[in-house]
């Protein structure tokens, strides 16, 4: 969970965020300079790679402070440390904004970069970049440790801000190999300098400058040469063997003894450097040596409170490679090389107290919020009871928010699975995530061998039944959602009441999502008032949530929507959308999902400038993870202002972006009804072939389908629509029954739709009686709810329904439709979205649209709705056009 940082992480927090120095000053290298392209050139990364103790770290952290103050007006700079947690995708974003938020302190403001729930990581990269993109100065980005990131979604988000970040940002990045993540395209553009070992390595004036430093006797000729050539420059080796020459009484025999590979080198020298010092005191290095980062009172706890302070100072006095984390000096850490010397080293007799101080070090890292580092210390000793208990803690919400939450993804593939299974709450939390990120493959295994461990458990007579019929409650719960989210609701809906019924007592921690579950359910079903008092109760359950409060109230929306009251589905949704503005700070993705609803509700009402206004917000994220019921409004409601715009093509080429995403998110429901809305749009175009060959395609022309499924709830209003022409009859059978539905189910709108279709195939088969009533039940209703576009995109139908029964004295003319419907006009003195801004941008750069998509985490297709709109607001037709037109407007 991406969360807050507080207090208590500012240790960690420091140490992330600044360049990790010795006690002692660097000497300085001017030839290794920070190359001057970087700041106003086309160098967009600069990458130094080299093997452990090479100096990558201090001269990065040079160049960082060369970069501060006054030194470079103009540019700002973060820094951020890279750690093994880091491949958690969501913790790494989290540092990279607290980064950012030092060089950039607005963004400190910015409420909406506070993410505090699972979120995808294209929607919090692409709410980023659009913050980046406001940004005027230049900014370089200092990431070392590179080399340590190894998930691939972690890796994704280093490539994505160098690949497609704003071109104010550039980075500099270190490591012991160059990291996967898009060097070689910027290498072949000519956008990237590299340092490497053979730059590192210390020269013969370098080496002579650091021995002068370090106050040691100077080399003569021959030994400085030996020196150089026995450590091919290599930095931690002329460390080392500083350290163990400052009491050496025989230099030149002390470097003429070493040779080999470099782990070879470190081992020697450390057997001489550490071997100097007293048992005890080498011991209590071994205990400090097992942590990544320590603290005085954890030392305390580990080595005893007499020896701590002692032990530190000395350490440092030393310069034993001990880094300090903070600029108070209250956290350090060994130097990687010499950390990992130390823990080779520790002799069989001490293998006992090195697990001791483990697991002390475990429990007071535990007691202080620190989980990661908890179970890592656990995992570590092989103490896998208490890691899992730790880690369930963290599933079971013990631990504060804003501390150091566990990664699951992380643990869960490190600690045996018969330790785990002890602990199935961390098993079930780890099914929500992998449901949550749609993770399909992984989510049915881990369902299907969670379902053989109960059967197992019940098997056996050790089990507690309590536990049994807790974990399956759980279990059924989560394979009820995961079917949910696929948007396989039809049927489901006893299925979720019986769990309600039998299971919420045995399983209450899931009683929120049940209800909800049973709103969309029910919605399915077509019981609006039973979805809604299902909502209600979600709403009530999940009162401290306020992810499940905004959940609950974009199932009522939707079932008002179903319903008809666009009033109702609007005043929910706009109370929705303060809800996430004021407990949410503006959650991206909670806020697109009802952005995308009310875009919907205001085309109905013909408020078409405010539809248009809320399709231009931040509505990225609703491709990835929004429900079938938001993706189709949204699409609808793009195409349909496409057509208003008088843009067939756009409006046609928007529903077919929406099928296609339905495919590939494997929502038949979406794609079904996008293919409906084409085909209803070509018999407006008078394209009867087309209308009819799609009808055919998805089955819209058939009539022997159940009227509850999709197929033939589109064959009633699209296969209706088709046969209009030339079979009036023939549409008339088809809308019965589906009539016959709405008005029992009080689907108001639908209702309309259907009799606006059968006035006019009354009318044609001479049936003007009945024609006129319905034509009197649709106006009417309209009227009642304030239905408009159902009515204007009909015009033809609705011109000829007026025309053909204007005798009828009891069909009432409303003043809305006699006057002429809204149109929304192209105006090229229109503001460009902060969206439409980046294309931009990016057209400037040169980029494809394939980059500009990933750029944006849209696909090809969707990124051509968004040009559309540019062009047009540019008053242009291709990318030429869009760069001089903003040119001379002054926009680039």
């Amino acid at each position: 969970m991406l969360e807050r940082i507080d207090e208590a992480m500012a240790p960690v927090l420091e140490s992330k965020l600044q360049p990790l120095l010795g006690a002692r000053a660097p000497i300085e290298r001017p030839r290794l300079m920070l190359p001057a392209e970087i700041l106003g050139g086309r160098i967009k990364a600069v990458v130094v790679a080299a093997p452990a103790g090479y100096g990558k770290s201090t001269l990065m952290a040079q160049w960082f402070e060369s970069l501060q103050g006054e030194r470079a007006p103009g540019v700002s700079s973060a820094w951020l440390n890279l750690d093994e947690n880091d491949n958690d995708p969501l913790r790494l974003l989290r540092y990279l904004i607290a980064a950012l938020r030092v060089a950039i302190p607005d963004l400190g403001r910015d409420a909406t970069l506070d993410f505090q729930a699972p979120s995808t990581t294209e929607a919090l990269l692409d709410a980023i970049g659009a913050r980046l993109a406001g940004v005027d100065s230049k900014i370089v980005l200092f990431m070392d440790d590179a080399h340590v990131l190894r998930d691939r979604q972690a890796l994704g988000i280093i490539e994505w801000l160098v690949r497609y970040a704003a071109d104010n940002l550039r980075f500099v990045i270190g490591g012991r190999h160059a990291p996967r993540v898009g060097i070689s395209q910027l290498r072949l553009r000519g956008e990237l300098a590299e340092v490497d070992q053979s730059a590192l390595a210390f020269t013969s004036a370098e080496a002579a400058a650091f021995w002068a430093q370090r106050r040691l006797a100077p080399l003569d000729g021959c030994t400085q040469s030996a020196l150089l050539e026995k450590t091919e420059g290599w930095a931690a080796a002329i460390e080392l063997l500083a350290l163990a020459l400052s009491d050496a009484p025989d230099t030149a025999q002390l470097i003429a003894d070493f040779s080999g590979t470099n782990r070879e080198v470190v081992e020697y020298l450390g057997e001489v450097v550490f071997g100097r010092l007293a048992t005890q005191q080498h011991e209590h290095i071994y205990r400090l040596a097992q942590f990544d980062r320590f603290c005085a009172d954890l030392a305390a706890q580990v080595c005893g409170p007499d020896v701590a302070a002692g032990l530190l100072d000395e350490l440092q006095r030393r310069r034993l490679f001990l880094i300090p984390l903070d600029r108070q000096g209250q956290w350090f850490r060994f130097h990687h090389l010499v950390r990992d010397y130390l823990r080779r080293q520790v002799p069989p007799r001490l293998a006992t107290a090195m697990r001791e101080s483990l697991l002390a070090g475990g429990h007071w890292f535990q007691a202080q919020g620190f989980s990661d580092d908890a179970i890592d210390c656990a995992v570590r000793a092989r103490e896998w009871d208490l890691a899992c208990r730790w880690l369930a803690a963290c599933v079971d919400g013990k631990v504060p928010r804003g501390r150091s939450g566990a990664n699951l993804s992380r643990w869960i593939p490190l600690i045996p699975r018969d330790q785990i299974n002890r602990y199935p709450q961390i098993r079930i939390s780890y099914m929500i995530l992998l449901a949550y990120f749609q993770q399909r493959e992984l989510l049915e295994r881990e369902l299907a061998d969670f379902d053989a461990l109960i059967e197992a458990w019940q098997r056996s007579s050790d089990k507690d039944p309590t536990l049994i019929d807790t974990m399956r409650s759980a279990v059924t719960l989560q394979k009820l959602m995961w079917r949910g989210l696929r948007d396989e609701c039809q049927g489901m809906l006893p299925q979720v009441q019986a769990w309600l019924e039998h299971c919420r007592s045995a399983y209450p921690r899931g009683a929120g999502d049940a209800l909800s579950l049973a709103a969309y359910a029910a919605k399915t079903a077509g019981e609006i008032d039973l979805g809604l008092e299902y909502s209600r109760r979600a709403q009530k359950v999940n009162e401290l949530d306020g992810f499940g409060v905004s959940r609950g109230m974009l199932l009522a929306s939707l079932l008002w929507l179903k319903r008809g009251d666009y009033r109702a589905a609007q005043a929910v949704t706009e109370g929705a959308l303060r809800l996430v503005a004021e407990r949410l700070n503006g959650h991206p993705e909670q806020a697109a999902h009802h952005h995308g609803v009310l875009a919907a509700i205001h085309y109905e009402l013909d408020e078409t400038t405010l539809a248009g206004q809320e399709l231009e917000s931040e509505l990225a994220a609703v491709d990835a993870t929004g429900i079938a019921d938001v993706l189709i409004l949204l699409y609808l409601t793009r195409a349909r202002l496409q057509f208003l715009r008088g843009d067939r093509d756009a409006g046609i080429e928007a529903l077919r972006l929406g099928r296609a995403l339905g495919v590939r998110r494997d929502l038949p429901r979406v794609t079904i009804t996008l293919a409906g809305e084409e085909c209803i749009w070509n018999c407006r175009f008078g394209e009867q072939a087309a209308a009819f060959e799609l009808a055919r395609q998805f089955g819209f022309d058939r009539t022997d389908a159940v009227i509850e499924n999709m197929q033939a709830d589109r064959s009633a209003r699209a296969g209706a629509r088709v046969a209009l022409a030339k079979a009036p009859e023939v549409a008339l059978v088809r809308l019965a029954p589906a009539l016959r539905r709405s008005e029992r189910k009080g689907f108001h709108y639908r209702r309309v739709e259907l009799l606006i279709l059968q006035a006019m195939a009354l009318v044609a088969c001479n049936r003007e009686a009945e024609a006129a009533d319905a034509w009197r039940t649709a106006l009417q209703l309209g009227e009642q709810y304030g239905y408009r576009r159902v009515f204007f995109d009909d015009a033809d139908i609705v011109a000829n329904l007026s025309h053909a029964l204007k005798g009828h004295k009891a069909v009432p003319r409303p003043v809305w439709l006699r006057t002429k419907p809204k149109a929304v006009v192209a105006d090229t003195e229109e503001v460009l979205t902060r969206k439409e801004l980046r294309i931009l941008k990016h057209l400037e750069s040169g980029r494809s649209n394939r980059e500009i998509a990933e750029s944006l985490f849209i696909s090809e297709s969707t990124l051509k709705w968004h040009l559309h709109n540019l062009y047009r607001k540019l008053a242009c037709k291709n990318r030429t056009g869009a760069l001089s037109a903003a040119r001379h407007k002054g926009i680039l």
